[in-house]
Order: C-alpha cells, then sequence, then structure tokens
C-alpha cells in the first residue's frame, strides 16, 4: 500500500482519495469473518426477542456494528498501524483521535440508499458543536458496484461548497439531506480491499443493494481534534481514543 502525491493530491482538492489494495487477503478475511459474526449474533438477537428492527438496523436488510474494535484485539491490531497513521498524516496532520467506528452492510433491499450528505451534517444533527472536517476511511469488503449499492462522491470542484452545509431531515427518504442538485456525482466502483478517504465535508450518498448478496464495508473516522456535544455538558462527541501525536503513533 503507497500514497503517492496524485491522491493526497486530490483528496486536498476534491476531498477525497482512492487507496487500492489497502488491506491485504489475512486483513480482508478478518473483517469479514467478525463482520459476518457481528450479523449472526444480531439476528439471533432479534429472532430470540421476536423484532425486526432494533434501532437502525433492520432484520434481513441493514446493519450498522459500531465499537467493534473495542471487543476484538486482532482488529484493534490492525487499525493501529502505520498505513491507517499514513492516512491520517497525508490528510488530517500529525494528530488524530479514533471519532467513530462501524460496520455498514446493506443485504438486497430497495430501501438501503442514502442521500446525499456530509458526514459531519449527520454529527451535527447527533448533537456535535461545529467542528474541523474529519476523517472518514471508507473500505470495501466486497466488490462495489453500482448494482450492490456502493457510494457516489461529488467531489469539491463540483460541489455547492467546500464548508459544512446545512442538512435537512427528510421523512420520507428517513435520512439528513445535504444536496438537492442535479449533479449525479462520482460513481466509486472498486474491488474488495479498496479504501476510499474522504474529508467529513465532502457530500456523498450510496445507492441499494439490488444483488443476492451482502454489500460489507467497514468505516472508520479520524478527527484531528477532539470536539464536544453541542450541551458542553455531555462532554465530548467523538470516541476520542488518541491515535496520532506529533506524527507518532501512540497507542
Amino acid at each position: 500500500m503507497k500514497i503517492d502525491e496524485s491522491q493526497s493530491g486530490n483528496f486536498s482538492k476534491e476531498g477525497y482519495m482512492i487507496i487500492p489494495d489497502f488491506l491485504d487477503q489475512k486483513e480482508l478475511s478478518l473483517l469479514r469473518k467478525i463482520c459476518d459474526v457481528k450479523i449472526s449474533d444480531i439476528e439471533a438477537e432479534m429472532t430470540k426477542n421476536q423484532i425486526k428492527e432494533d434501532r437502525i438496523n433492520v432484520y434481513g436488510k441493514k446493519y450498522f456494528i459500531p465499537n467493534v474494535w473495542k471487543k476484538h484485539a486482532s482488529l484493534e491490531a490492525m487499525v493501529f498501524t502505520k498505513k491507517f497513521a499514513d492516512v491520517c498524516k497525508m490528510t488530517i496532520g500529525d494528530t488524530a483521535f479514533i471519532h467513530n467506528e462501524q460496520f455498514v452492510v446493506k443485504m438486497r433491499d430497495k430501501d438501503t440508499s442514502f442521500a446525499w450528505h456530509q458526514d459531519s451534517g449527520y454529527s451535527i444533527q447527533g448533537g456535535a458543536s461545529p467542528h474541523k472536517p474529519y476523517l472518514t476511511c471508507w473500505i470495501a469488503l466486497d466488490d462495489m458496484s453500482y448494482s450492490n449499492g456502493t457510494i457516489s462522491v461529488l467531489p469539491f470542484s463540483r460541489s455547492p461548497s467546500r464548508d459544512l452545509m446545512t442538512h435537512v431531515w427528510d421523512d420520507k427518504l428517513n435520512a439528513m439531506v445535504g444536496y438537492n442538485g442535479k449533479d449525479p456525482g462520482d460513481l466509486v466502483e472498486v474491488p474488495a480491499g479498496t479504501l476510499v478517504a474522504f474529508s467529513s465535508f465532502l457530500l456523498h450518498k450510496s445507492g441499494s443493494n439490488q444483488t443476492d448478496n451482502p454489500r460489507r464495508s467497514y468505516f472508520i473516522a479520524f478527527t484531528p481534534e477532539l470536539f464536544p456535544h453541542s450541551d458542553k455538558s455531555k462532554g465530548i462527541y467523538s470516541s476520542g481514543e488518541p491515535f496520532i501525536g506529533s506524527g507518532e503513533i501512540v497507542r
């Protein structure tokens, strides 16, 4: 895995960069295995409780599985490595904290799409105070295509703004919407193991999974500074574990 100047330059100019072969086969297998076990656990618990929905998880349709690295030493060891640190240093600088982390899985269903949004738009909606853009690392655990609901990005050069935009909740879409323009964005069709690193101020969306196979991704975000909830009595908004300090891995 190497990051060249064209990739880091594209992040600065357009808000994202794509790094092929970020995961090797051993790492990819590890993440897939952990993800599949977590899905089975969620489905078993839903069956036991005779429910089809649990918060944002919907049985057989979509699963959001957070804070997995805290429970799996092998995953923690994979995350706190030089290559993740290199991505952070090339994008947000020499200081980084864990912001949040989760698996995002889409099964075959027409309602698994997401509207145009910035990740920081969801943070603000969730109670965060205004903040510097953080880094989202989105890793494909399966080959990503239009058919299985990959992401699309709207480069900064075509976006209405490089800054945080106003988002509005849409009841019909059950999502925050930050852009209603006509630009379709750039479809990101990449093989498994690819990392797409983008600014939390980058507009992006994703389609629904129209295939019979799960569409699995691993999402981990790093912030260059800790920021509080808008209600400061609630403390720090981010997960907050230190990763890089003065350019060195500190964990």
